[in-house]
C-alpha cells in the first residue's frame, strides 16, 4: 500500500481509512514459516537462500497484492470520495465559562485590568493534570460612581420622568452619603421599586462622552483615552438605613427582585444569592442583633452585573446603567412589609468582575520550519487539536532578506492565485498547508474550450462551426504533440526558499475534559496584583470530542443533500442539527386541521442537556434518574447566543416569505409500575437491590428523548407507548426472567397549571399526540420521591 505521504494529491484531506486486513509482506512470511514444523517438520532450512523460502515469498508477494486490493472496497472508496470533496473532521469544541474574579480588600486607585488570555485551571492531582481555562477578554473592574437614584409606585417596562416620586441625580449639590431620609417603597405596596443609575468614573463608552454627561475624567485626561469600565463587575452598594422599629418581613427571605436593563428588557439574577443582601431587605436585621448602629456601619448588596450592559436615559437625562429593585413578592415565606425601609446614604465600590473563558492554552510564536520553496510544502504544529483562530492567530513568513508578512488561512486553496498568501490548517492534526502545483495537459484544456465553442449558454448544440472562430484563442496544436505539453496552476503563494515559517499564536484545547464542575477553577496561573481568589459559579458546558470518521459518513451525505438551502421538512432538521447545542430537531409538515399557518415553519428542538456529551463513552449514564424536562429541555437552555445563531442560520438558507418558529414538543412525563421475576440464581439480598436500582435506570434511559427508544437514540416524536413496550425492554435483561403487570401513569402539564399532574388511572396505552414527546424523571419534592419509576421484584 503506498505512503500517505506520497499520494498525487498531497493538498486533499488525509481522512482515516479502515484497514479491513493489515497484514504485511513480512507478516505473511513469518507466518508461512511459522507454520512449516507443524505441517512439514523434516524442512528444518529455513534461511532465505531455500528454495521452499523463495517459494513462500512468492506467494506471499501475491497474497499482500490481493490484500492491496481487498482494502480498496467500497468503504475506502467512500472515504476517497469524502477526501475529493474537502471534507476534514470537525474539531472538538472548547468547553465556556464564566470565570469570577474578586478583588482584596485594599483600594485600587486605578481601573484593575485582568489581561487577555489569564489561565486559571483546576487543582492538579496525582491521577487527573490540570484543566486549564483562558480568558476570552480583557476585563476591566472600574471605579464605579452613582449617577441617579428615582423611587416609583409602579414598576414600567419603560420608565419615564412622569412616574418617579422621588428623583436624584449627580451634580455638584449631591451628597449621596447625606440624603436625609430617603423611601424607598412610598406606597409599601407591590410593585412599588426604586432605580439607581450607574457609570464608571472615567468612561471608555463614547456614547457616554459624547452625549457630554460626565465630562472629564478626574485627572484631566480626555475620556476617550482612558479605560474605565463597569459592565461584567460585581459592584457592592452600601446602604445606611434609618433607625427604626422593624419592617414586618423575613430577613431570611426578602420580597425584593434585583433587576437590570439589558436594552431590551429588565433580567433578574444580579442578585446571585439571598445571602448577597446582606441589608436582609433593608431591614437591616443581622446589625441590630449585634448591637450596631444602621445609620453609622451600614450594610451591602452584592450584584454580579452582566458583561454586555448597555446604557440608557429612559428619557430623563440621566445617561448610565440602570438597575433597578422592585418589591417583589412570590412566595408565601416572603411576608409583605409593614412598613417601607428607609436610607439615609448609598455608596457604590467595584469588589470584582465575571468574564467568558474557554477551555484552551495559548501557544506563541512557534517556529514550524524553513521553507524549501517547493509548492504543497506541509508543517505541523507541536500541540493538538486547535480551537477556532481568531484575527490575531496566524501564519506568518519571514523572508531571507528580513521582510516578514502575515498570511491568510483559507479553507480550501479554489479561490487562490499565485500571489495570494494563503494557506491551510487541519485543527485536528495541527497539518499547515501551502497552496499546490496542479498540472494539467493541454488536450484536456482543448477539449474544454472545443465544448464551451459548440454549446450555446443553454446547452444546445451550435450547427455551424467556422475554424475561424479559435482565432483569438491560443494556437492549435495535434493531439500527439499536445499530449506530451502541460499546463501548469498554482494555487496559492509559495514561501521562497529559505523563509522561516512562524505561527504567531495558537489555541490548544477542546474536548469534554473541559466540563468542569461548578466552582473548581480556583487556581490562577499568573499571580494579578489585587486579585484575591476566582472561581467559576456554574459548570463549563459545549466542550466535545472531535468528530470521528464514523460521524462524517452520516453528516456528509445529509449537507450534500440539503445543498445549504432549506426547502424541505427534512432540510430545516438537518440545519438546525448542525448546531452543536441542538441534539434533535423536528419540522412536521403543516395540517390544516391543526390550525397551522401558511408560510409558518415549526420547528421543534431538542436540545442537549447541561452536562451531556453524546461523544462520551458514559452518554447513556449521564443521567441515571432521568431528566426533568422544565430543566433540560427548555428553550433557554440553548441560551441566547445559541438560538441566535440557529435562527440567523436558518434565515440564511430559508425560501423568501417563509417565517421559522422554535418551539419545544409537548413533553408527557410517564410513571411505570412493573412487576418482575428474577432468575433464581440472583436470589441474595443485595444482589436484588443492585439489579432494582439498574432497571430502574434502564427504564429512566428507555423513556427518554435523548437516549430512549429501542435504537437508544431518543424516543420518537409522535410515538406512543404501550406495556407491550416497556415488556420487550425489560425481558431483554438476562438477569430477568419475567415481566409481570406493567402499569403506566401519564404525566402532563396543563396549561393553566405550571406543575406536573400524574394520573391515578393507569393506561395499557399512552398516545402524547403528533408533537409530543415521552420522558421519565424522577423528582423529590419535601424529601418524597414523586415521578419516578416503581420495579416489585417477585419472590
Amino acid at each position: 500500500m503506498p505512503d500517505p505521504e506520497f499520494r498525487e494529491f498531497n493538498f486533499l484531506p488525509n481522512l482515516p481509512k479502515s484497514n479491513l486486513d493489515d497484514r504485511t509482506f513480512e507478516d505473511l512470511v513469518q507466518e508461512c514459516i511459522l507454520r512449516i514444523p507443524r505441517y512439514c517438520p523434516e524442512w528444518t532450512n529455513h534461511n532465505p537462500g531455500d528454495p521452499g523460502i523463495t517459494l513462500i515469498e512468492l506467494f506471499s508477494w501475491l497474497v499482500d497484492q490481493m490484500l492491496l486490493r481487498f482494502n480498496q472496497v467500497p468503504r475506502r472508496n467512500y472515504v476517497a470520495f469524502l477526501e475529493l470533496l474537502g471534507i476534514r473532521l470537525q474539531p472538538p469544541s472548547a468547553a465556556h465559562v464564566d470565570l469570577t474574579f474578586y478583588l482584596t480588600k485594599a483600594t485600587h486607585q486605578s481601573p484593575l485590568r485582568i489581561p487577555i488570555y489569564t489561565e486559571v485551571a483546576t487543582i492538579r492531582t496525582e491521577s487527573e493534570p490540570a484543566v486549564v481555562f483562558t480568558t476570552d477578554d480583557e476585563l476591566i473592574i472600574g471605579q464605579p460612581q452613582i449617577q441617579g437614584l428615582f423611587t416609583a409606585r409602579q414598576t414600567e417596562h419603560i420608565p419615564t420622568s412622569r412616574q418617579f416620586s422621588v428623583a436624584l441625580q449627580r451634580s455638584e449639590n449631591t451628597q449621596w452619603d447625606n440624603l436625609g431620609e430617603v423611601t424607598l417603597f412610598e406606597d409599601c405596596n407591590v410593585n412599588n421599586c426604586f432605580y439607581i443609575v450607574l457609570a464608571p468614573t472615567n468612561p471608555t463608552d463614547r456614547s457616554l462622552a459624547a452625549h457630554g454627561t460626565y465630562g472629564n475624567g478626574s485627572n484631566g485626561q480626555s475620556v476617550n483615552t482612558i479605560q474605565d469600565s463597569i459592565t461584567g463587575n460585581i459592584l457592592s452598594l452600601r446602604f445606611k438605613g434609618v433607625i427604626a422599629g422593624t419592617t414586618g418581613i423575613n430577613p431570611d427571605d426578602p420580597p425584593l427582585s434585583w433587576q437590570v436593563w439589558d436594552g431590551e428588557d429588565w433580567q433578574p439574577g444580579i442578585l446571585r444569592e439571598l445571602q448577597d443582601d446582606r441589608t436582609k431587605g433593608f431591614s437591616f436585621h443581622e446589625l441590630r442583633q449585634q448591637g450596631m448602629n444602621a445609620e453609622q456601619v451600614g450594610a451591602d448588596v452584592i450584584l454580579h452585573l452582566p458583561q454586555k450592559w448597555p446604557t440608557t436615559d429612559f428619557g430623563t437625562g440621566c445617561q448610565g446603567h440602570w438597575i433597578r429593585c422592585v418589591y417583589h413578592q412570590s412566595r408565601e415565606t416572603q411576608y409583605p412589609y409593614s412598613r417601607s425601609p428607609s436610607i439615609r446614604s448609598i455608596s457604590v465600590s467595584a469588589i470584582g468582575g465575571v468574564i467568558h473563558a474557554s477551555e484552551c492554552v495559548r501557544v506563541k510564536h512557534e517556529l514550524l520550519g524553513v521553507s524549501d520553496g517547493k509548492a504543497g510544502q506541509v508543517f505541523y504544529l507541536q500541540n493538538t487539536p486547535l480551537i477556532q483562530c481568531d484575527a490575531h492567530e496566524h501564519i506568518q513568513v519571514k523572508y531571507p532578506d528580513g521582510r516578514v508578512e502575515d498570511w491568510q488561512e483559507v479553507s480550501d486553496f479554489g479561490n487562490s492565485h499565485a500571489n495570494s498568501r494563503h494557506y491551510m490548517m487541519d485543527a485536528q492534526n495541527g497539518m499547515v498547508q501551502f497552496g499546490p502545483l496542479i498540472r494539467e495537459p493541454n488536450q484536456l484544456q482543448k477539449q474544454t474550450r472545443d465544448r464551451s465553442h459548440q454549446l450555446q449558454p443553454w446547452g444546445k448544440q451550435i450547427r455551424h462551426l467556422s475554424r475561424s472562430s479559435h482565432s483569438l484563442d491560443a494556437p492549435l496544436l495535434s493531439a500527439d504533440s499536445e499530449s506530451q505539453q502541460y499546463q501548469e496552476w498554482q494555487y496559492g503563494q509559495v514561501p521562497p526558499l529559505g523563509a522561516e515559517i512562524y505561527m504567531t499564536a495558537y489555541r490548544v484545547g477542546g474536548g469534554s475534559r473541559g466540563n468542569v464542575q461548578k466552582e473548581t477553577l480556583n487556581v490562577l496561573r499568573t499571580a494579578i496584583p489585587y486579585v484575591k481568589r476566582v472561581t467559576n459559579y456554574n459548570p463549563a458546558q459545549g466542550g466535545q470530542e472531535g468528530e470521528r470518521l464514523d460521524e462524517a459518513v452520516i453528516r456528509v451525505p445529509e449537507v450534500l443533500r440539503s445543498s445549504q438551502a432549506a426547502v424541505t421538512p427534512a432540510d430545516f432538521e438537518a440545519i438546525a442539527q448542525q448546531v452543536g447545542a441542538v441534539y434533535r430537531a423536528h419540522c412536521p409538515p403543516t395540517r390544516s386541521e391543526r390550525g397551522d399557518i401558511p408560510g409558518l415553519v415549526r420547528l421543534f428542538i431538542v436540545p442537549l442537556p447541561p452536562g451531556a456529551d453524546p461523544r462520551s463513552s458514559d452518554f447513556r449514564q449521564a443521567f441515571p434518574y432521568g431528566m426533568d424536562p422544565d430543566q433540560c429541555f427548555k428553550l433557554d437552555v440553548l441560551g441566547t447566543k445559541t438560538r441566535e445563531h440557529l435562527n440567523a442560520v436558518l434565515d440564511e438558507r430559508k425560501p423568501l416569505g417563509i417565517q421559522v418558529k422554535l418551539d419545544t414538543p409537548v413533553y408527557v412525563g410517564v410513571k411505570v409500575i412493573a412487576e418482575v421475576w428474577l432468575e433464581p440464581a440472583y436470589n441474595h439480598p443485595q444482589t436484588r437491590l443492585d439489579i432494582q436500582s439498574r432497571l430502574t435506570a434502564l427504564l429512566y434511559r428507555f423513556i427518554n428523548p435523548i437516549t430512549g427508544g429501542f435504537q437508544q437514540t431518543g424516543w420518537e416524536l409522535g410515538r406512543p407507548l404501550s406495556t407491550s413496550d416497556v415488556v420487550a425492554y425489560l425481558q431483554d435483561v438476562p438477569e430477568v426472567r419475567y415481566v409481570g403487570a406493567v402499569k403506566l401513569f401519564p404525566i402532563r402539564k396543563l396549561a393553566s397549571q405550571p406543575e406536573w399532574i400524574q394520573s391515578d388511572i393507569p393506561e395499557l396505552a399512552i398516545a402524547p399526540g403528533d408533537i409530543g414527546l415521552f420522558c421519565s424523571w424522577e423528582n423529590h419534592q419535601d424529601n418524597v420521591s414523586k415521578f419516578g419509576h416503581d420495579i416489585h421484584l417477585m419472590d
